[in-house]
Formats: structure tokens, C-alpha cells, sequence
């Protein structure tokens, strides 16, 4: 026997659902000025990237002094599902936007956080993620590059077999 599970629509809070419209209109307006085509394919394109920096788009829960908006991670959301929905092109700040923009929060120096952070809100640079190593691929537990502290910041050793977008990327 099986028993027929229901859930409730779910709504959104009245500034998330206003955030989606805007997002929405956004994503109309940058498609009928050709600054990208849904269908086309397209995953890398700087100037749309920009456009969503100008936005306030990028970092959008970071905090205000690194050029986010301290807002929700639902407001977060909203976005990055309605840019997924209309194929936006997102590649060129997506790493840096969802990954490497926290862990620079989290473990950063404030010297690099005012250097970096402004420019990923802003749509400026773009980010790789160096993992894959000999003998581990993948698996972070696998892998062997070490960092070690020394009086002039930190000697990284390790070998990196390839790594996804770096040769069109600003930092790894």
C-alpha cells in the first residue's frame, strides 16, 4: 500500500518574489538587446557578468564593505534559479560568485578581501577551482599539495593533472 505524500505550494517572502520579477524583466531585456541568446549555447560572456555585477547581483549575501547586499540566501537563490531557468550565461563569475568568494571571507587576509572581493561583486574577474591531482583526481582526501607557512606568506608544493577553465581564468 502506498500512501500519497502532498505539500503545499510553497511562497516566497514579498521581497524575494519582487526580486524574481526584477530578475525576470532583467533577463528579458538583456535577451531582446542580443547581449545573450538562450539557445545559443553560450556559457562564458564578460559583459553579461558585468551587467549582473552592476546589479548587485554577485555576492549578493556578502557583506556591504566587500561590495555585497547583505541580503537573503533565499534572495540568492531566486536569482541563480531564474538565471538557470532562462540559460544565462553564468560561467564567468559563477566560481568565484558561489565558492571562492566565501572561502575568501571565511580564511582571507583584509588586504586581500578589499582587493578581490569588490571585483568578483562587480563582475570583474573569474575563478577555477585546482583540484584534480595524479593518483586522486577529484578526491580532496586523495590529495597531496600542501601548503606551508613561512616568513613571506605560504610555499604551496603539488602537482595539478588539469584544471577546468583555468587558462580563461583570473585566480585558481
Amino acid at each position: 500500500m502506498s500512501v500519497a505524500i502532498q505539500f503545499d505550494p510553497m511562497r516566497l517572502p514579498a521581497e524575494a518574489e519582487a526580486l524574481r520579477v526584477e530578475v525576470r524583466q532583467f533577463l528579458k531585456e538583456e535577451v531582446a538587446a542580443g547581449t545573450f541568446d538562450p539557445n545559443g549555447g553560450e556559457r562564458d560572456n564578460p559583459e553579461f557578468s558585468r551587467k549582473v555585477g552592476e546589479r548587485g547581483w554577485i555576492g549578493i549575501t556578502w557583506p556591504k564593505q566587500y561590495g555585497g547586499q547583505e541580503r537573503s540566501f533565499l534572495e540568492r537563490y531566486v536569482i541563480n534559479e531564474e538565471f538557470l531557468f532562462a540559460r544565462a550565461p553564468t560561467r564567468k563569475h559563477f566560481t568565484a560568485d558561489r565558492q571562492s568568494g566565501p572561502v575568501l571571507l571565511k580564511y582571507a587576509s583584509e588586504e586581500i578581501k578589499q582587493d578581490i572581493l569588490p571585483r568578483i561583486t562587480r563582475g570583474e574577474v573569474s575563478f577555477c577551482i585546482g583540484m584534480s591531482e595524479p593518483d586522486s583526481g577529484s578526491d580532496l582526501f586523495a590529495a597531496k599539495t600542501k601548503a606551508e607557512r613561512t616568513d613571506d606568506g605560504w610555499l604551496i608544493n603539488g602537482r595539478k593533472l588539469w584544471t577546468s577553465r583555468a587558462h580563461e581564468s583570473d585566480y585558481m
